[in-house]
């Protein structure tokens, strides 16, 4: 069986409170071509004390995955490691997760406890050590020097070989950065015993329930799972004889809040439970206590902290934007009815509602309580004795009574599948799907025997906010201060020339462009230039 690693590139090793670090990320097999088992990855920031202060869930395609994280001023002055994994990494003998370097400064802090290395290599150095890795192909600028404001084009010759690369444009402050020393180590193999399943088709959630009851079977029940909103989940799942339960999502939501529960009768007798998600060890981290930045770089501390600062109130004009993800289809699409309500005279109550509009429903008690069932007339079918799926907002309701006087100028559309619906493994005696219109009944909704949590979601793809000040002249009153000039993840190139625009900041100073990436034959590549802006 194929093994995988994980490769991680960072827009900068020495970032501020208040900065954000991005990042691109490539999962590799054992040719360092990217692999096709993972569609998930996981990065986590460790301080050094070993403890995680940042965890987040990657999607990956074709192996290729990005984000970022904003440095909250919570952490403190250190060295810290990123590290990253794949659940199917957990499986290896050794080299389970990837891990980097980087420091943090938190530049409001009275004192900054750093050891200063003296043995560290001079900044330029560390500069020379960026050369291109083909001398062949070449960056090129339409100038080498901009004034402030201005249009910039960057030109990708079509020289360049076939592969996956991000673009890293930002200013030389002279706070001195660790060496490029992430290493591909390909030479990997399994564990005896697979313990952790990879996530080669959606996320993987995991739990088991408990029983109150003494000697009471945990086999075969159904467990059902909600994250409710605009663009629902809805699983089904069974338990195994241990009580072990396994869901699948496959579909992309970034809604972390998640409704557990056990579908049909005697529920209250059982306790619900979700695992964490693995994680590797971290006890054989080293981390250094030294660092080679020191007190002849505050100066360029202070400075980049008051540009971050400028610019993180300014946030607001600033915002990236999130990719919302397009598959808005439910499950059961496209089999049922759908009533817009606004399309009907409207009732007061959700029981006047169904009464009156929704005709193929009609209330019976089951086991005492009010449910909702199928019309018996129009069918020949037997009709099982439990009553109608009914979800509101992607939320399984098993007791109706919250939703009889359910102010029904709320609700959107009300969605009937009128026959059996096999999902999972349960056949459901039809569905009954409500949208409300600001979907937040699950925040309202009180029922005891469901499991709310939160679980870890993929971040969401963005498009990182670029400013656009077209003539010189047009001076806006919003500052630019950005030392960050172009973060451009995810670049796929196909051997065609590539013009790729940025503007220049407010900061004069030295730039630096790094180019770098994977091609499709595993080679990593990397071609670097500095330019001015005066």
């Amino acid at each position: 069986m194929s093994t995988e690693s994980v490769l991680v590139k960072t827009n900068t090793s020495v970032v501020l409170t208040g900065e954000t670090i991005y990042y691109q990320l490539y999962c590799l097999n054992k040719t360092t071509v990217f692999s096709d088992i993972s569609e998930l990855a996981y990065l986590e920031i460790i301080n050094d004390h070993k403890e995680s202060v940042f965890k987040t869930k990657i999607s990956l395609k074709n192996g290729i995955g990005s984000g970022d994280y904003f440095i909250p001023t919570i952490l403190t002055t250190g060295n810290y490691k990123l590290i990253a994994y794949t659940n199917w990494m957990l499986n290896n003998s050794q080299n389970n997760f990837f891990e980097k370097d980087f420091t943090i400064i938190n530049p409001f802090e009275e004192h900054i406890n750093m050891v200063i290395d003296s043995t560290s290599k001079k900044l330029d150095v560390y500069k020379n050590e960026t050369k291109n890795t083909s001398e062949n192909i070449s960056l090129n600028l339409d100038k080498e020097k901009y004034s402030k404001r201005e249009k910039a084009t960057l030109l990708l010759p079509k020289t360049l070989d076939r592969g996956n690369y991000f673009l890293n444009i930002r200013k030389i402050d002279f706070i001195p950065e660790y060496p490029n020393n992430e290493t591909i180590n390909t030479n990997i193999n399994l564990k005896e015993d697979i313990t952790v399943l990879p996530e080669t088709r959606g996320e993987i959630i995991t739990g088991y329930i408990t029983s109150k009851v003494a000697n009471s079977d945990l086999n075969t029940k159904i467990v059902t799972l909600s994250i409710p909103g605009k663009n629902f989940i809805f699983k089904t799942t069974k338990t195994n004889s241990n009580g072990k339960f396994i869901f699948l999502i496959d579909k992309q939501t970034s809604t972390s809040g998640c409704y557990v529960q056990l579908s049909g009768t005697n529920r209250e007798n059982y306790i619900i439970e979700i695992d964490k998600t693995p994680s590797p060890d971290l006890s054989n981290l080293i981390f250094s206590n030294k660092t080679s930045i020191s007190a002849k770089n505050l100066k360029a501390i202070q400075e980049r902290s008051l540009a971050s600062q400028v610019e993180n109130v300014y946030f607001s004009q600033k915002k990236d934007s999130l990719i919302e993800a397009n598959n808005t289809d439910f499950f059961f699409q496209p089999t049922e009815k759908k009533y817009n309500l606004d399309d009907f005279e409207r009732f007061r109550t959700f029981k006047e509602t169904i009464v009156e509009i929704v005709t193929e429903l009609n209330f019976k008690d089951y086991n005492q309580v009010p449910s909702l069932y199928l019309r018996d007339i129009k069918y020949n079918i037997t009709q099982s004795p439990e009553p109608c799926l009914v979800l509101v907002d992607g939320l399984q309701i098993q007791n109706i009574n919250a939703l009889l006087n359910y102010n029904a100028f709320q609700i959107e559309s009300i969605s009937v599948v009128d026959r059996p619906y096999c999902y999972g493994p349960k056949i459901f005696n039809g569905i009954v799907c409500i949208i409300t219109k600001n979907k937040d009944f699950a925040t309202i909704y009180i029922d005891k025997n469901i499991l709310k949590t939160t679980i870890l979601r993929p971040e969401s793809a963005k498009v990182y906010f670029e400013p656009k000040h077209e003539a010189p002249n047009t001076r806006s009153r919003i500052p630019d201060y950005r030392y960050q000039l172009l973060w451009k993840p995810n670049i796929a190139f196909n051997n065609s020339e590539m013009s790729i625009p940025f503007y220049a900041s407010d900061i004069s100073g030295d730039y630096e462009i790094i180019l770098e990436g994977l091609t499709e034959t595993g080679k990593n590549v990397r071609f670097y230039k500095t330019f001015k802006i005066e």
